[in-house]
């Protein structure tokens, strides 16, 4: 969203990702349209996260024109950043001079702009000539979301009004399918289309103010805003806070009048009102979430308490110890490739001496990633002999779920993860952790649980996270020296 004197629709100019914004958080809308009026300052925030996804997507988008260039197809590339008259006049100049493939094209049509990854010739007749022009969009996305059909929505509306003719179809390239396009007919698309877009013009247009607010949301990862909204809810004391709370949970809460972390702490039980959704057990444990996360606050520090002992739960659900144990930790990147990588398959048990000992086995590469698998899937089940009565140790299902995952992808050691997951091996601490504590913490994530088993880190966490970004950089662009700036 942009201001221009020059619009004959107020100053405010619309583009795609204006209308992806505004599906995902209405919030969103009202910040960007008080940056447009030059009430607010838009803020600036750098993401080593997002730097790199900008860069393995402008790496898919190439990788797709070369492979439309070595198909035979002639490309034209529109250069420039944003919308302005002279790359608007060089897209409508490719168009009408009947280019195949126009990569990068700039269309404005009215207070709305769009810059679509690829426009692609197709012969069908329309205002240009023999020919018209369909739109691709380059996703690093596996399944195509909602946000993508409304841009390419968008854009194909920009080719209409150009062409005189509403493309039929519109079509998504993603990764790992051989640039093999998806199609969508954009007939199928408009009537969703149509509403959110209506919904955005209504908003900026109208003179009240858009009733929203920043509830948290999985676009909160990408916007430049997400600071300034975190610090508001916290400002607030909402009640998202509160560890384990759901959306609907929240919103029975506000109808009872419950707006706030500290009104949950205080709310009476039993509860003096029967829930429309959800079992009124349910809230009593959100209750009693909040009020020791209310009382972590009034004394600076991470508290907790033990919960009452149910037999196969909590600490009763561990097994007794052995010296065989085996602790795991997997580090993944879902991005990298066709699949993602397991690219760290950390462990720490106890070596032939009962010293601590712990392994870093480390995989940059498909054939890393199966010779680790291989090795730890072999060490369990060697270990297995010495100790019949060893259990895999983990923090949340996704090391099990990994393992079988590979195990499938590479089709080896599928006898010993199967003797594994049938002895029973794996034991889930995050599992153990929730049944059988409550803590002052807004996640049981195991690194706000430090405070509690007094881990001291020899490094901060955020030079880890920085290094890890690192990692994960180069794995992703497959560049071993690639040093993204952080």
């Amino acid at each position: 969203m942009r201001s221009r004197r020059a619009s004959g629709w107020g100053t405010v100019h619309l583009s795609a990702s204006d209308l992806v914004g505004h599906l995902n958080c209405r919030y969103l809308t009202s910040l960007d349209l008080a940056v447009a009026k030059g009430v607010l300052a838009k803020p600036f925030i750098w993401d080593p996260v997002l730097e790199v996804l900008a860069e393995r997507g402008a790496l898919h988008e190439k990788g797709y024109v070369d492979h439309l260039t070595a198909s035979g197809l002639s490309v034209t590339a529109i250069g420039g950043v944003g919308v302005d008259s002279s790359v608007v006049a060089q897209t409508l100049d490719a168009m009408k001079a009947g280019a195949q493939i126009i990569v990068q094209g700039a269309l404005q049509v009215a207070h709305w702009t769009g810059r679509p990854d690829i426009l692609r010739r197709v012969e069908k007749p329309s205002h240009l000539g023999s020919w018209s022009y369909e739109v691709v969009d380059a996703k690093l996305a596996r399944e195509t979301k909602g946000s993508t059909v409304l841009q390419i929505c968008l854009y194909s509306e920009l080719v209409a009004a150009v062409q005189k003719r509403v493309p039929e179809f519109a079509y998504v390239v993603k990764p790992g399918l051989n640039f093999q396009p998806e199609e969508f007919r954009i007939a199928d698309y408009a009537a969703y289309y149509r509403r959110v877009k209506g919904s955005l013009e209504r908003a900026v247009t109208s003179e009240a103010d858009i009733e929203s607010y920043p509830d948290p949301n999985s676009h909160c990862d990408v916007c430049r805003w997400r600071l300034h909204c975190e610090e508001k809810r916290r400002r607030d004391d909402h009640l998202c806070l509160v560890a384990g709370i759901s959306k609907s949970q929240m919103g029975e809460l506000k109808r009872h009048g419950i707006t706030t972390t500290t009104n949950l702490a205080a709310m009476p039980l039993p509860l003096p009102w029967k829930p429309d959704r959800g079992a009124i057990q349910s809230y009593g444990k959100i209750r009693e979430q909040a009020r020791i996360q209310t009382e972590g606050r009034l004394k600076g520090r991470v508290v907790h308490e033990a919960l009452p002992v149910v037999a196969g739960f909590g600490l009763a659900y561990l097994p007794q110890p052995s010296p065989g144990d085996v602790f795991l930790d997997l580090e993944g990147d879902p991005f990298v490739g066709e699949g993602g990588l397991e690219f760290v398959f950390g462990y720490a048990f106890k070596d032939e001496s009962g010293s601590q000992s712990y392994t870093a086995d480390w995989a940059h590469s498909r054939a890393g990633e199966k010779a680790a698998f291989e090795r730890f899937a072999d060490f369990v089940i060697g270990r297995l002999e010495e100790f019949p009565d060893l259990h895999v140790y983990h923090y949340a299902p996704y090391e099990p779920a990994a393992l079988k995952r590979l195990m499938g992808r590479y089709a080896t050691r599928e006898n010993e993860i199967d003797r594994m997951l049938r002895a029973g091996l794996f034991v889930d601490l995050y599992a153990v952790v929730r049944h059988g504590i409550r803590a002052s913490v807004e996640s049981y994530s195991i690194k706000k649980l430090e405070p509690l088993y007094g881990f001291a880190r020899s490094v901060p966490l955020t030079d880890a996270n920085k290094a890890l970004v690192k990692v994960q950089a180069c794995l992703e662009l497959d560049k071993p020296n690639h040093r993204p700036r952080l």
